[in-house]
């Protein structure tokens, strides 16, 4: 490696790299260790030169506190060519080492959110110091932030910012797309002056991404049919956490915090940083997030937690559910030994939170009852009585006319050979009905059984079950680990008189003491077995040696006695400061070691209880489809019966033609009716489409959300034409059977929507209809249908109060809920119509539900939702007349006269007079 010099001609020789890019090359500098090198791969332009020169002359205390400022330039030769630069040795992390999961828990294994706020200020701090000296940075991106063990945040790679020199500026020429502001993407960087509202925009990304874990404010779900990258979405403002995300056609990703979980005036921070021009400078972070790091609180259930003050619930308890991650830690590893440990009651409550499920069915649901044969079969089933009706025609009359013409023993034998043909060409008919169902019944089955087998599995998880059995043993562990430490404490303090006295006779050495006059060989014997002081020179262990002489350990044992009579006990009996900080350090060691392994499988454990949760509900939703599809096989097979009623007709007509045939009297003359059934069908099912001023239309389910939606009563099918008195008293409607009441109310439902369809007797029908919900009064279509015919009359309160009934019957009824924000529009409460609109556009998007958006927000001026809103109505139906016509308005309103015009061209083709409506408006402001 060549050497390199300073500007003031002092030499480096560089040998050990430390890091490598794209430009150049950093080194550790072996003159001063508090320094590293940086050598450029290329050479480098004059300009280039000059600009490290000037930025190595005016380094300041500002800056080097906050960034790894040029200090001095690097030439290949004393007055050479510059080739690289000296520069602050940072030893700090990137920032994205701090905020992603994986790399936190690996180089800030304690950081929690009030950590990652700590440090987003900080890093504020540093922009506002570059900015102060009127550089900018360009350049923002994640790899040029780092962090401090502490949180002190550090600026890199200077000699790529922009640098304000007197009149003048040296420029910055790269960027990282994800990081550029929406006017700079897809921009030459070469060819733009980089301002400070640049450096705002990447500054908001990455305080962003320190406060939501990673997640870059760009990267939501987008709604749209292509795709669309991160730059896209930055060019186009799509903030996929903003209150408006939905009109931007984005959305936040599951499992990620929202605006409304971080203070009020940090999310309208982030609003003017990603949305408008308008962005938040450096000293206005600092302000809010050192506002928002002294209004946290911890968590009740996980000690790790820290959110804001105003909010009801932790809201990292909540995306840890969801997720199953360990976002931030639950126990602290920088605690000293003295510190309080945490609550191990709260331990036991975060594993009562997992909601860790127990005590699952044996076996997974299946309902009792067999739903109705499939139309398939119904019609397979009445294709069969049509064809074994055909063949007992065919057989009455050919035995009839054999008997007639040939007499009665050719059509007895004509009669027996007839009837098994028949029946065999029924029975194949039949075999082949039949083995198509069972088949279909036996692979359900297998499903189903193969279904149960998975299930069973899912019932236990043994890694699972192994931590859930772990950790309350580390628990155990833990609340016995405190009382055992102070019974140990207690114990030596009670033996303090034992522990002194020990010590006291321990001190005395016995090849020291004169006075015993033992020989070296004996001393060696002792030494050798242990036998060194005083406290050692018992009689048992004396006289386990084999050599000493019985008047040495005379000597010892009496030494001893002299030395503990001499003894007396200290004034101070507390136990040593040493063997006090030892236990309390072993008592720390241990408490610490139990506290990370309950944390490590808390992880495992909450990882578990998600992943056994979504398989069960995995398993569930299957079983749901796998369950229908068993009980309409078993309806199917059951259905299709058996052969006998063939067999029986056969034989039955046979003889009949026979003894027809032959003149025989007979006494039994057969008898042809049909038994009526407990309820006759209805088979008449009309829709009646739209009445007048009634907007009809399919709702996604089949079924219109205006007059003519219909009822099913139970699956059964009930008289069109039961009629019923209309000043029936309550006692005579009580008295009335179910089937009369539920007949009864078909009937006048009909007949209402005829009334209110063909003659528009919006009155008439309503009369009928109050009836037949007093005849039924559980049914949700009838006061919906009761609910349009007053709607009709203008009667919006009354309206209101039958759709109420009819949302307490079936909460998420998206046609009951359309009807009340209709009638919300036309009372003029535009808060309550937008938000069950809202909720119907959401569930069951339908250009009715968007038109009525449209008109409550513009009931509240909300100008642009109304636009948008209207522009879905007439994509869903681009005849609708009135949504073109309120669209156009709208768009003028807004000064959008082209739009306007847009829509005047399309109503042309429409409906004139609406055009022409629209156009005075557009043209002279009429209504």
């Amino acid at each position: 490696m060549p050497t390199f010099y300073d500007s003031k001609g002092n030499s480096y020789d560089l040998t050990e790299q430390i890091g490598r890019g794209g430009e150049g090359t950093v080194f550790a500098c072996p003159n001063d260790l508090k320094l590293v090198a940086k050598i450029y791969h290329e050479p480098i332009t004059d300009e280039k030169a000059e600009k490290l020169r000037w930025m190595a002359d005016n380094q300041n205390e500002r800056l080097l506190k906050v960034a790894a400022w040029i200090v001095d330039t690097l030439t290949d030769a004393p007055d050479g060519k510059t080739v690289g630069f000296l520069m602050p040795n940072v030893k700090a992390k990137e920032i994205h080492e701090l905020y992603s999961l994986k790399s936190r828990r690996v180089y800030f294994p304690d950081a929690t959110w009030q950590f990652l706020v700590h440090t987003a200020a900080n890093l504020a701090r540093a922009f506002y110091n570059l900015h102060k000296s009127e550089h900018i940075m360009g350049d923002v991106n994640h790899g040029n932030c780092v962090v401090l063990a502490d949180g002190t945040v550090k600026l890199i790679d200077c000699d790529s910012y922009s640098i304000k020199k007197d009149d003048s500026r040296y420029r910055c020429e790269v960027g990282v797309g994800t990081h550029l502001a929406p006017e700079l993407q897809g921009k030459n960087l070469r060819d733009i002056e980089r301002l400070e509202k640049h450096d705002n925009f990447g500054l908001a990304v990455i305080i962003f991404q320190l406060l939501f874990l990673g997640r870059h404010p760009f990267a939501g779900i987008y709604l749209g049919e292509e795709d669309k990258s991160i730059e896209d979405c930055i060019r186009e403002l799509r903030f996929a956490f903003g209150s408006d995300a939905k009109l931007r056609q984005v959305k936040q990703p599951p499992g990620t915090l929202s605006l409304s979980q971080v203070s009020p005036r940090i999310a309208l921070m982030l609003e003017r940083a990603f949305i408008t021009e308008d962005r938040p400078e450096a000293h206005e972070w600092i302000e809010v997030l050192e506002d928002l790091s002294h209004n946290l609180k911890n968590c009740a259930l996980h000690p790790g937690h820290h959110y804001f003050q105003d909010l009801t619930a932790c809201p990292w308890c909540g995306i840890e559910a969801q997720t199953g991650l360990m976002l931030f830690p639950f126990v602290s590893g920088n605690r000293s030994s003295d510190e309080e440990s945490f609550n191990i009651f709260t331990v036991e409550n975060l594993i009562q939170s997992l909601n860790i499920p127990h005590n699952l069915p044996a076996t997974l649901p299946k309902p009792l009852a067999l739903p109705p044969p499939t139309s398939d079969i119904k019609n397979e089933r009445m294709i069969a009585w049509q064809r074994l009706g055909t063949c007992l025609a065919l057989q009455f009359i050919g035995v009839l006319f054999v008997t007639f013409m040939l007499g009665n023993i050719f059509a007895l034998f004509l009669s027996v050979v007839f009837t098994m043909l028949l029946w065999v060409y029924l029975h194949d008919s039949f075999k082949t009905l039949k083995e198509s169902v069972e088949d279909s019944l036996e692979d359900v089955r297998r499903d189903w059984n193969n279904l149960g087998n998975d299930w069973e599995k899912s019932r236990t998880n043994e890694n699972f079950d192994d931590n859930l059995a772990q950790i309350k043993d580390k628990i155990g562990d833990y609340q016995t680990l405190q009382q055992k430490n102070l019974q140990k404490i207690k114990l030596l303090q009670e033996n303090s008189f034992q522990y002194h006295l020990e010590t006291y006779l321990s001190s005395f050495k016995i090849g020291e003491a004169t006075s015993l006059k033992i020989e070296n060989s004996e001393l060696s014997t002792l030494k050798n077995y242990g036998v060194r002081n005083a406290m050692n020179a018992e009689e048992k262990h004396l006289r386990a040696i084999p050599t000493i002489n019985g008047a040495t350990i005379v000597k010892l044992l009496e030494w001893r006695k002299n030395l503990e009579r001499k003894f007396a006990l200290p004034a101070d009996k507390n136990l040593p400061v040493a063997d006090e900080q030892r236990l309390t350090g072993e008592f720390a060691e241990k408490r610490r070691k139990l506290e990370k392994d309950i944390e490590r499988l808390l992880i495992g454990l909450r990882s578990g209880a998600v992943t056994l949760r979504q398989k069960h509900q995995q398993l569930f939703a299957k079983s749901d489809v796998i369950v229908n599809q068993l009980v309409q096989a078993e309806s199917n097979v059951k259905a299709i019966g058996n052969n006998i009623p063939a067999t029986v007709g056969l034989v039955s007509v046979g003889i009949f033609s026979l003894i027809l045939g032959s003149g025989v009297p007979s006494s039994k003359k057969p008898t042809m009716f049909n038994e009526p059934s407990d309820y006759p069908n209805y088979s008449t099912s009309r829709n009646y489409g739209s009445g007048s001023g009634i907007r009809a239309e399919s709702n996604g389910y089949g079924t219109s959300s205006g007059i003519g939606s219909g009822s099913n009563y139970s699956g059964k099918t009930y008289s069109e034409n039961y009629q019923v008195a209309e000043n029936l008293t309550d006692e005579q409607i009580e008295s009335m059977t179910d089937w009369e009441r539920r007949s009864g109310a078909k009937t006048l439902e009909k007949e209402a929507l005829e009334l209110a369809y063909y003659d528009k007797s919006y009155k008439k029908a309503e009369k009928k209809l109050r009836l037949a919900v007093r005849l039924i009064e559980y049914d949700e279509n009838l006061f919906n249908q009761l609910a349009v015919v007053l709607y009709e009359q203008k009667k919006y309160k009354e309206s209101l109060e039958f759709l109420d009934k009819a949302l307490n019957i079936d909460s998420g009824n998206t046609v009951t809920k359309l009807h009340i924000g209709k009638n919300y529009v036309k009372l003029g409460k535009f808060d309550e119509a937008r938000v069950i609109l809202t909720h119907v556009t959401d569930v069951v998007p339908s250009h009715e539900a968007y038109y009525y958006l449209g008109m409550a927000c513009k009931g509240l001026n909300e100008d642009q939702s109304a636009i948008s809103s209207f522009r879905k109505s007439v994509g869903y139906y681009p005849q609708d007349v009135e949504a073109h016509f309120e669209l156009g308005s709208a768009l003028n309103k807004i000064g959008n006269k082209e739009g306007a015009r847009a829509e005047y061209e399309t109503l042309l083709n429409l409906d004139q007079p609406k055009a022409e409506k629209l156009k005075r408006i557009i043209y002279f402001g009429g209504k």
